[in-house]
């Protein structure tokens, strides 16, 4: 079993790149898995030696080379060099893997509304951008081929390269005082821009139809006629304009990896299964099955409090039918588990499982005595 664990360049650079190396090789860790492009943060570092909080806009760690299009990473501008170039060349035998987040990018869904996800309402919702888009599958393309071209990765990890879930996260102080609950959440974000429509048209689903069934059940949520605990699944089904229009979504997605398969090269290609839940890829546009003809492994980040409910997370994934390696991302620290025993059983069962590969979230958040943990349950 391989282990690696997440990590922020700022944390790397901050505690210095040889410190961090020596480090994890002594917990037992051997891969960093660095962000490089990533969504709007306000992160707290416990042992970091600068600073405790970093702020930042949805930004890149390094500096973008390619024909990006009109959407482009922004590099992050607190940056006095290349981050990315700067750690790799002190890494010294630890292995990186690029950890790049795709569509969640609120800096340029606002610079560049008409590329977002458009709600039911014709609202842009900012904080996603739409795989449909061609402006913003060049984006992606882009990013990983560039990526790719940087022979320091292994690996490039995708987090977001979907269609963003629901009504977004984590880059505003959210204000939602009606209880949409999974169903409503998930119509929310469905997406009807332009480009979703005209490839559902194409597909033969009644795309005004099911925008009109869409809108009708939130009204209805919001106003308390329907249940927000509806079941999502029982609800399309009896919605079959809408149940269809999802459905083109995940032969879209589908296209768009074969294509970010082909920028990868010979980089190995991961995406982060399990969003919003495990067995409910689909809510994000994904179809796993058709996904792992054009991924290496996916990798779950199972970020739950027990051995039994990481395995039963796991095992929800492995029968997806999906005939790539499943990799595992736990949390060792607030709010998921709480001590070393139970991190060591977790690992345990996964190995137990033949899970060639266990990730940590995240070196820089975690305080010393998780990183304690993970040297006891690697050992």
């Amino acid at each position: 079993m391989e282990f690696a664990t997440w990590a922020y360049p700022w944390d790397v650079r901050d505690e210095g790149v040889d410190a961090v190396a020596s480090r994890l090789r002594e917990i037992g860790i051997g891969e960093l898995n660095l962000a490089t492009n990533y969504h709007a943060v306000q992160a707290f570092s416990p042992h970091n030696p600068r600073r405790k909080t970093h702020f930042a806009h949805a930004s890149s760690y390094f500096r973008p080379d390619g024909e990006y299009g009109m959407l482009r990473p922004h590099p992050y501008e607190g940056m006095d060099e290349d981050w990315v170039d700067a750690i790799a060349a002190a890494a010294g035998d630890l292995r990186l893997t690029s950890w790049t987040v795709g569509c969640h990018n609120s800096r340029l869904g606002m610079a560049n509304p008409d590329a977002t996800l458009t709600s039911p309402y014709g609202d842009d919702l900012v904080f996603g951008l739409c795989p449909s888009n061609p402006a913003v599958r060049r984006y992606l393309r882009s990013l990983v081929a560039d990526l790719a071209s940087r022979e320091e990765f292994d690996r490039i990890e995708l987090e977001t390269f979907d269609y963003f879930y629901g009504t977004g996260f984590g880059w505003h102080h959210q204000k939602i005082h009606a209880d949409l609950g999974t169903l409503g959440e998930f119509l929310f974000g469905l997406c009807f821009c332009d480009h979703c429509r005209e490839h559902a048209a194409a597909s033969g689903v009644d795309v005004d139809r099911a925008r009109e069934a869409t809108v009708a059940a939130l009204d209805d949520i919001v106003a308390g006629r329907l249940p927000s605990d509806t079941v999502l699944e029982q609800w399309l089904r009896r919605h079959p304009a809408v149940d269809d229009y999802v459905a083109v979504r995940q032969e879209t997605l589908t296209d768009l990896y074969a294509d970010l398969a082909a920028a990868a090269g010979e980089a190995q290609l991961g995406y982060y299964v399990g969003m919003p839940e495990p067995g409910r890829e689909w809510m994000a546009g994904v179809d796993p099955t058709a996904l792992s003809e054009h991924v290496d492994y996916f990798c779950l980040p199972a970020y739950e409090s027990s051995r039994e409910d990481v395995l039963r997370a796991y095992r929800l994934v492995e029968d997806l039918d999906a005939d790539v390696p499943i990799h595992v991302g736990l949390l060792p620290g607030h709010p998921a588990i709480s001590d070393a025993d139970t991190l060591s059983r977790i690992v345990d069962g996964l190995r137990a499982e033949g899970v060639p590969r266990v990730s940590f979230y995240n070196y820089g958040l975690l305080p010393d005595r998780s990183l304690d943990w993970i040297e006891a349950a690697i050992r």
